[in-house]
């Protein structure tokens, strides 16, 4: 396994991947709040086993692009933004460093990750899987709870603030339109337990994908792990492994289905 450091434009990252330099399936995999990409690497290890390359980029104001000069929470949408905005001239990049099956181009990531993810599936049609551990794609909703959130913090926004939050927010919630996801393929992973980005949010998703005449339930995978919290189990990188080795060798899609 090799694992490499590597800077495009303005954005540090880690590459990892086993050893040949033919082209391979890429995953653009993102870090959650206040973490970095090195705490990743075990997911990004057990995914380039199955002849993936990695990609795992700082987020702004994470790790060594500027880590402790933010207030990562204040600034949670605002590095979300700008992780979908930068996304595209990320991949110009590592195309044209490495070799890349460029039909085959996988974004990902765990709780603000997963959350930026989602962004990108709203922004981006080019983008057609994913693998999504406990986000939430209800930029709005979950915009709303954060406010609450700060609240008992003793952080009070007024509602000027809130307002400005939630326009900026709106034009990448992909909740207000999931006929987007129309032949994309996903891997949605969510504890049951969890409580920093609830479970609501997966199932409320679940809900409207099935409710969707556009949306092929065929190409949702969907793993609601009974009794975990906001942590990514092993069960669950070897449950997204799985879902990886079947999407690299074309095997058939398992349907959108609930996993105890």
């Amino acid at each position: 396994m090799i694992i490499q450091e590597d800077m495009i434009h303005t954005v540090p990252m880690l590459v990892v991947e086993e050893e040949g330099s033919d082209e391979k399936p890429t995953l653009f995999f993102y870090h959650g709040v206040t973490s970095a990409k090195e705490h990743n690497l075990h997911i990004a290890y057990t995914i380039a086993k199955q002849g993936f390359r990695v990609i795992l980029p700082d987020a702004l104001y994470h790790g060594t692009r500027g880590e402790g000069t933010h207030d990562p929470y204040h600034h949670f949408w605002t590095v979300v933004q700008q992780s979908i905005t930068e996304f595209p001239d990320l991949v110009e990049g590592v195309v044209e460093r490495y070799a890349v099956q460029e039909d085959e181009l996988y974004i990902g990531g765990t709780s603000m990750g997963a959350i930026t993810s989602y962004g990108l599936l709203a922004r981006y049609e080019w983008i057609k899987k994913a693998c999504l551990f406990m986000g939430a794609p209800q930029y709005e909703e979950f915009s709303k709870l954060m406010f609450e959130v700060a609240a008992q913090r003793g952080t009070h926004l007024t509602e000027e603030q809130k307002k400005h939050v939630l326009d900026q927010v709106r034009i990448d919630d992909l909740s207000k339109d999931v006929s987007v996801l129309k032949g994309r393929q996903l891997y949605i992973w969510h504890g049951t337990e969890d409580e920093t980005v609830p479970y609501s949010f997966a199932e409320s998703f679940l809900k409207q994908l099935k409710d969707a005449p556009d949306v092929n339930n065929a190409n949702i995978t969907f793993f609601a792990e009974k009794g975990a919290d906001h942590k990514i189990t092993r069960k669950a990188i070897l449950d997204a492994s799985a879902w990886f080795e079947k999407q690299s060798t074309n095997q058939d899609k398992v349907t959108l289905s609930y996993e105890s």
